[in-house]
């Protein structure tokens, strides 16, 4: 059980370090872990599009925002479980996949950097599924994601604002 919550959960990690890059002068290490709690795979990809620094305010704010939509639409979604023929509810499963393409596909469509590494994270997880099967489909999710984290930080790193500057 610990090495599976340790599989799920390291990527909320890889997020939030991703997004330390980007944020503002205004975070102490006390909003640091107050807005780290509340990263979540939509969260970081809006936070991640932003052009400017981010901000406490900015981070409670989206996520407070979040999490009232998500239990709201959580409790809507099971009363209309109720309600639709079970047919329609199992081709629902496939709306999350589409959700996660509206996240990546815009950006990928205006920046290189970005759709190079959907590539590398694509091209990881089709070698987890045909060369190295051994491997389950979740250790192959996190290793394709931290692959392509790796090759996008490497190649693509965010630069500081004072250099930019200068």
């Amino acid at each position: 059980m610990i090495l599976v919550q340790l599989t799920i959960n390291i990527r909320y990690s890889l997020m939030a370090l991703s997004l330390s890059q980007k944020l503002d002068g205004k975070f102490t290490l006390s909003h640091r872990l107050i807005a780290s709690y509340g990263i979540t795979d939509e969260i970081f990809a809006v936070c991640s599009a932003q052009k400017q620094k981010l901000t406490p305010a900015y981070m409670y704010g989206i996520i407070l925002v979040s999490a009232v939509g998500w239990v709201t639409g959580t409790a809507l979604g099971a009363a209309a479980g109720q309600l639709l023929p079970e047919s329609v509810s199992s081709a629902l499963g496939i709306v999350l996949y589409g959700m996660f393409m509206a996240i990546i596909i815009p950006p990928a469509r205006k920046q290189l950097n970005v759709l190079l590494v959907v590539v590398v994270s694509a091209m990881a997880s089709i070698l987890f599924r045909y060369v190295f099967t051994a491997v389950s489909s979740g250790f192959a999710v996190i290793i394709s994601a931290v692959v392509a984290s790796v090759v996008g930080a490497l190649f693509f790193p965010v630069k500081d604002t004072e250099e930019n500057e200068q």
